[in-house]
């Protein structure tokens, strides 16, 4: 069995566990929102777009 203090040892590597998912979490939902938007502005429709340009609907 373990003791008290191997317990309250295991549930604080936990809790800094947790923590760490909830960071990277936030930054890999930050990373793909920048990944899937449009920086050009052509979704939006305020970037020019020549007349002859294929509407091809790719996104970055």
């Amino acid at each position: 069995m373990q003791t008290m203090s191997e317990a309250m040892g295991d549930s604080s590597s936990v809790e800094e566990l947790k923590e760490q998912v909830d960071e990277l979490r936030k930054l890999v939902h930050t990373l793909l929102n920048v990944i899937c938007e449009e920086p050009d502005g052509v979704h939006s429709g305020a970037a020019p777009v020549p007349e002859d340009a294929p509407r091809i609907g790719l996104c970055m």
